[in-house]
């Protein structure tokens, strides 16, 4: 698979054996999944160059642009210096209610994190909660509150939104339709496919690859994900 790609990735877990389900890996396996990318030829985007392949609709190959949901304090303890010794920028998708909660990020590393060239600060929800059931003006809550907040604490611009969960059981029409009357340039999905489905699911509902211990191993094994253009699992 060489089609762009937006990576996804939660939290880590010290050893293997401790990752029990899909959305965890230890930081060794991100580190090497991270150092392949970079030996195999990729280029690890800024934002400014996802937005700008996004808007244009022009399809780079062997691109991809790393995102971190939730943000475990993990980002900051383990994750944060494989990414300033490669220099690959990423985005945090960032729940308010979660800041300083067991695991979590503290406000401490958050603040430390967005001052850095290398990771801009996206919205995640005030809380973390499916959006299909919220009404228009629960959602607006949610979405704007939050950019409000994470501008006013942090002092940056926040532009990007991902909806909590993600999928589209989880992701109403009407919360699609929404999000593009907010001021965000993008917003992501859960979607499993790579960018070039961007036209399937639009650039409010960006589709991305969810990094796991499993994923790592196919991916540096050559065992490509194979994703149709169409993608919409």
């Amino acid at each position: 698979m060489e089609s762009p790609m937006v990576l996804m990735v939660h939290g880590f877990k010290p050893v293997k054996i401790e990752c029990k389900n899909a959305f965890e890996m230890t930081c060794m396996s991100f580190g090497g999944l991270m150092q392949h990318l970079i030996d195999e030829g990729w280029h690890a985007m800024t934002y400014d160059e996802l937005r700008e392949m996004v808007l244009g609709r022009q399809w780079k190959p062997k691109h991809f642009y790393l995102t971190f949901d939730d943000t475990y304090d993990t980002v900051f303890t383990e994750a944060y210096p494989v990414l300033q010794r490669l220099q690959i920028p990423f985005t945090m998708f960032v729940t308010k209610d979660l800041v300083n909660k067991p695991t979590f990020i503290t406000m401490e590393h958050l603040k430390q994190l967005s001052q850095s060239t290398l990771c801009h600060i996206g919205c995640h929800g005030l809380e973390h909660k499916m959006f299909r059931y919220f009404t228009p003006l629960e959602m607006t809550r949610q979405c704007l509150e939050e950019k409000e907040w994470l501008e006013s604490e942090l002092g940056v611009k926040v532009d990007s939104f991902a909806f909590p969960y993600g999928r589209v059981v989880e992701v109403s029409n009407a919360n699609r339709r929404q999000i593009k009357t907010m001021p965000f340039s993008l917003a992501f999905s859960a979607v499993e496919g790579s960018l070039r489905a961007r036209w399937h699911t639009g650039r409010f509902f960006l589709p991305r690859v969810n990094v796991s211990e499993r994923f790592v191993e196919k991916f540096i094994a050559g065992q490509f994900p194979k994703y149709k253009d169409c993608e919409g699992r």
